[in-house]
């Protein structure tokens, strides 16, 4: 959006939308319970992997809606983008520095949506997608936390795949509970 449409106040529907998913799985996703000994690494790593998985269920779910579903995941990713631009200009880099540091960002996060969404889409695989794009060297998932969050995810998935698109853009979704052990 150009900066004279966020002055006048044009936001289309898919960018207010996707702003409303985005702060839903953000909040979501940075829920203590995802971090910690033995769970994910409370680190960019670590937070990233666990946005992405919400991001993958929802995009999952959106392509089932064809244009709108792919025009709802696009501002969603836009959004998703923008917040990482604002997050990186308030630790105080330069508009080259935001340029040179956003690529990788967004690269971690493409190749992990894409194995996890693809994962979802057949229905199985998603351990050994988890296994193999997992980030947590120094502090690797116990086996009851990893069972936790890929249950949990399967369980968001599910929820996401029967909504209508008009409920997901207002986050008429519920998410379950990360179950412990």
């Amino acid at each position: 959006m150009g900066f004279l449409s966020k002055i006048l106040g044009g936001q289309s529907a898919a960018k207010r939308d996707a702003r409303r998913i985005y702060i839903s799985l953000m909040t979501q996703s940075r829920r203590p319970e995802f971090y910690g000994t033995g769970r994910v690494s409370d680190n960019y790593d670590g937070r990233i992997d666990v946005l992405t998985l919400h991001m993958a269920c929802v995009l999952k779910a959106l392509n089932q809606y064809e244009a709108q579903g792919e025009r709802l995941g696009q501002a969603l990713f836009d959004e998703m983008k923008d917040d990482f631009e604002v997050a990186l200009r308030e630790e105080g880099i330069s508009d080259t520095g935001v340029a040179k540091r956003i690529k990788p960002m967004i690269s971690y996060f493409y190749a992990r949506v894409k194995v996890y969404t693809e994962a979802l889409h057949v229905g199985h695989g998603l351990s050994e997608a988890f296994d193999s794009l997992a980030s947590l060297e120094d502090n690797p998932f116990s086996p009851d936390f990893k069972s936790n969050i890929l249950n949990y995810t399967k369980r968001l998935s599910r929820e996401l795949d029967g909504k209508a698109l008009g409920a997901m853009a207002l986050c008429q979704f519920t998410y379950p509970d990360l179950e412990s052990h």
